[in-house]
């Protein structure tokens, strides 16, 4: 019989285990030689090292000096505030801590779900899971480029920065890079009067087949 699947661990495999990532090398025409496999640590300990990059191999030790400034700062705070999370936790389930955050969250799942409780894991599973995603923003960025085009729902060809600045073109689209596959593919609309978005491959490509069935459509004065 199958086992049922445990969000809560999952959750917590994700910050506190390694993970390993096929990426396939091709050659210039696209043909398939191997698969190279990469072992990354996890994100907790990733989000550690990315404290002091400067000292590491880890994510970030190409920036920029004053881009790895930076994510030092971001870095430091969350790490901090999610290991004092976890420590708490330890207390309230009466679990020692050792102030290793993977050490002391894996620890405490073993206590807390040792007992039939009764209490929804639901907090826990979002918390988790948005430290997850915290740490993937800070240490793997999405990547962001803006699209020369007017959108087609607002009709502006400008936006208004939060420093009050006008820029061209509304349009930006972002995304991920995870096992050598692009995903959570996004477009926005950054004028503030529409915020439309296109989620998905799907809708950027409708996006894009609209923005041309527009251009090319002649304007009867």
């Amino acid at each position: 019989m199958n086992e049922r699947p445990n969000p809560l661990l999952a959750a917590i495999d994700t910050l506190t285990l390694p993970r390993i990532e096929n990426i396939p090398q091709r050659t210039d025409d696209g043909v398939y030689i191997r698969t190279h496999t990469v072992t990354h640590p996890p994100l907790l300990e990733q989000l550690k090292a990315a404290i002091n990059p400067s000292s590491n191999t880890a994510s970030g030790s190409a920036s920029l000096k004053s881009t790895r400034n930076l994510i030092d700062a971001n870095a430091m705070f969350e790490y901090g505030k999610m290991s004092s999370a976890i420590g708490d936790w330890c207390l309230i389930w009466k679990v020692g801590v050792t102030r290793d955050p993977i050490v002391d969250l894996r620890r405490w799942y073993t206590k807390y779900s040792a007992y039939d409780h009764g209490n929804d894991p639901q907090f826990y599973i979002g918390q988790l899971n948005k430290w997850a995603a915290k740490i993937r923003n800070l240490i793997e960025p999405a990547i962001r480029y803006p699209v020369n085009i007017t959108c087609p729902v607002c009709g502006s060809r400008t936006f208004t920065t939060e420093d009050g600045e006008t820029n061209l073109f509304p349009i930006l689209i972002e995304y991920r890079r995870q096992d050598g596959e692009t995903i959570k593919p996004k477009a926005t609309c950054r004028n503030d009067g529409c915020g439309a978005e296109w989620v998905g491959y799907d809708a950027i490509r409708e996006l894009g087949e609209e923005v041309e069935e527009r251009a090319q459509t002649p304007v009867n004065n």
